[in-house]
């Protein structure tokens, strides 16, 4: 079995792209996520 620690974050990671996908409308909206993911990465340093 994989690493539990990275198999945990790679099961939040699907489940919050899904809900993304669930309640984004509009392509405005699609640039806002991204922008904050992006945001999130440099945060994080990846």
């Amino acid at each position: 079995m994989p690493d539990a620690g990275m198999f945990a974050a790679a099961d939040q990671i699907t489940v919050a792209a899904h809900d993304l996908a669930v309640v984004i409308e509009s392509d405005a909206e699609v640039a806002e996520a991204v922008g904050l993911v992006e945001e999130a990465q440099k945060r994080a340093g990846v």
